[in-house]
């Protein structure tokens, strides 16, 4: 059927596609003259001016598919497929914003974008290294920006554009309404955003995640390109700020993630081991070990290959990520994952040919890696080399449980991940925890090559001493219960402790206060963790007349009636009312105290529910916070005859130590940054 459409807006979106094809080309154009800039040593400089031109209309191009983007989001083009999917006109504009990366595409478009603009900056830092780092960095952007073709070669699908309109998305537009040329005018609003994404949080969290991701790219290509150059340490020096800073971005978007889960998600915390999650914990995880080997082998050639395999392992890692959270197969263990659409075979080429890269790279230079100066048992290096070499093995333990249903699917097997899924993570890691808290505290007191036995111990008696005086309280208050919590609080007393002595009473004073003042933050992370979630308490139980179905629920639960009040645990607790807010309902619940028969207002909270007429309902908690507790509360359930509502309650101790500890962790990596990196960043080498 020939339809001749009224009132589409096409130049817009057309505009895209133009502009993805030429990303993609110029991308492609880019990758292959660096190649000849960097193996022609005849007109080196004109295939190197060539590779710049190219590259900087390939930027352009992906600033302009963006813009494209957001053009038909904000002016409500619900003709075109992803604007119709993911917006509507109620949004506020903060939650408009969200809508460019609510989508797979959008998604997509944000990591070609932070990955475009950051080898801007590399045309200008790289210099001698420009060629064989920007040919790495270009082919990556090839493969991002293939996935915003949407086009179909021998049946085979490449990526998925978020140009498509609406009525491409049915395969036969009879009896439906794009069978009508004015079909745009009865489409009157969208779809809308996942109630869930409806969240502050999640204006910030995701392009701070992917420009994580964009950044961890610039040290693998600096990897590469030694390997290419023959050189094979100046490359550490060029790339450790670009390892910093990509660890500071990574370390940022988790914990915005999981300050997002802890203010709309209703398991009470920040951080439930689900395998998205995971999936992107664990490049953070080795890219902090590759860190510690690249220190290493600026003195020590045996760590040399470690920083090698971790650092650009580290890459494939973020791919590795993108793969589970895209290919839907974690759509069955996962809440946050996308389902498959279509480029999984894209997704997994993407990954082995970078990882091929990695392996044959490696493994042709292997024997080019010496080891001529030997351990010395007593020194920085070694035990910093000891303690990355755990926290790899952690990473390990994670990625293996969280492939599971990767195992499953190639291998045809019925492996169950782990039922409860916080309890094994938990225990797993534990050992792991310990062991580098431990390996923090022991490095504090040593310096680089020997040390001598004697003064060691003698430095380590005034710390470990504290800390397990400072242990007991937390033991005999039962704040802190089983033998592997105490341990873990005393190794992280222990290892909080030494740094602060080493950085204020130590003769010697240390060489990068970012580095210790970012380990202080890792430690007093982990020990607001520990404290606050060995000892979160649900303080709600049914006091009501009504029986709530089964005895678990009753007991974490309280129904309360509209002004009613009700005890709970150290207070009497009133639905007061509800207010509307589009599809928002915004509950008010009182916290009281009694005196003398009286009842007296300590705080109020308000916990809702929003509803969305085609994704249902999604319940947002709302959190009191106090110096050293919180009282987290949500609507479980919500009846309107009789008036009722079912919230439960949660007291959450000590949170406000673990974010003073993830925003001491942060810091610290800005100030290693712009201390320890800003002369060998900007340096002619």
């Amino acid at each position: 059927m020939n339809v001749t459409y009224i009132g589409e807006h096409l130049l817009p979106g057309e505009i895209g596609k133009f502009f993805v094809w030429l990303g993609f080309g110029t991308a492609i154009l880019a990758t292959l003259f660096y190649i000849l800039a960097f193996y022609r040593n005849d007109n080196r400089r004109i295939w190197l001016s060539a590779a710049r031109g190219v590259y900087l209309a390939h930027a352009i191009s992906i600033v302009a598919v963006a813009v494209a983007l957001y053009f038909i989001i904000f002016n409500h083009y619900f003709e075109y497929s992803y604007v119709w999917q993911y917006s509507s006109k109620e949004l506020p504009l903060k939650y408009i914003v969200s809508c460019f990366w609510a989508g797979q595409e959008g998604s997509f478009l944000v990591w070609a974008l932070w990955q475009a603009l950051i080898g801007l900056v590399l045309l200008r830092l790289a210099r001698k290294w420009e060629s064989p780092v920007m040919l790495v960095f270009s082919l990556s952007q090839v493969f991002v920006t293939s996935m915003l073709l949407g086009v179909t070669l021998f049946g085979i699908r490449i990526g998925t554009t978020p140009f498509n309109l609406l009525r491409h998305t049915v395969d036969n537009i009879d009896g439906t309404i794009f069978a009508m040329p004015n079909y745009v005018t009865m489409l009157g609003d969208g779809n809308g955003l996942n109630p869930l994404l409806e969240n502050i949080w999640m204006t910030i969290h995701p392009p701070i995640l992917f420009l994580g991701y964009a950044l961890s790219l610039v040290p693998f290509s600096y990897a590469i390109a030694s390997f290419l150059k023959k050189d094979y340490h100046t490359w550490i020096g060029r790339a450790l700020p670009w390892t910093l800073f990509a660890l500071l971005m990574l370390g940022a978007g988790i914990l915005l993630g999981g300050a997002w889960a802890y203010v709309s998600l209703t398991f009470g915390g920040f951080w439930s081991w689900d395998p998205v999650e995971n999936s992107s914990l664990v490049p953070w995880m080795t890219l902090v070990a590759g860190l510690h080997f690249m220190l290493i082998a600026r003195r020590q050639n045996y760590a040399l290959l470690a920083a090698y395999v971790l650092v650009t392992f580290s890459y494939v890692l973020v791919l590795y990520a993108s793969f589970l959270t895209r290919s839907g197969v974690l759509a069955d263990t996962s809440a946050h994952s996308f389902g498959d659409n279509g480029m999984t075979l894209q997704l997994l080429v993407y990954l082995l040919v970078f990882l091929a890269m990695m392996v044959v790279m490696i493994g042709v230079n292997f024997r080019k890696f010496h080891t001529a100066k030997q351990d010395v048992l007593l020194s920085r290096e070694f035990w910093m080399f000891i303690g990355s070499i755990i926290l790899v093995l952690a990473a390990f333990q994670i990625v293996f449980t969280t492939s599971i249903p990767v195992f499953n699917s190639l291998f045809h097997t019925s492996i169950a991940p782990p039922v409860d899924r916080v309890g094994f993570y938990n225990h797993w890691q534990m050992p792991y925890a310990l062991l580098v808290a431990a390996f923090i505290a022991f490095s504090q007191f040593l310096t680089y090559n020997s040390n001598d036995p004697g003064q060691f111990l003698k430095k380590l008696f005034i710390p470990l001493t504290a800390s397990i005086i400072l242990c007991i309280p937390l033991v005999l208050t039962g704040a802190v219960t089983g033998m592997n919590f105490i341990l873990l609080i005393v190794f992280t007393l222990f290892a909080l402790l030494s740094s602060l002595y080493n950085m204020l009473f130590l003769a010697t004073k240390p060489r990068n206060i970012g580095a210790v003042t970012t380990h202080i933050g890792f430690v007093v992370f982990v020990l607001g963790t520990v404290l606050t979630f060995s000892n979160s308490k649900v303080i709600s139980t049914n006091t009501s007349k009504f029986d709530l179905g089964d005895s678990r629920t009753n007991a974490e639960n309280l129904v309360l009636m509209r002004n009613d009040t009700l005890h709970m645990n150290d207070f009497y607790v009133s639905y007061v009312s509800n207010k509307p807010e589009g599809n928002t309902t915004v509950y008010r619940v009182d916290f009281l105290t009694k005196s003398r028969g009286k009842y007296n207002l300590e705080f109020s909270l308000h916990p809702s529910v929003n509803v969305h007429p085609k994704m249902g309902a999604v319940y947002n908690p709302d959190t009191r916070h106090f110096p050293g507790r919180d009282y987290y509360t949500y609507i479980a359930n919500v009846s309107k005859e009789p008036d009722y509502i079912v919230i439960k309650a949660i007291m959450n101790p000590y949170i406000n130590v673990l974010w003073l500890g993830s925003v001491i962790m942060i810091t610290g990596f800005a100030i290693a940054f712009t201390r320890r990196a800003r002369k060998r960043w900007l340096g002619n080498s």
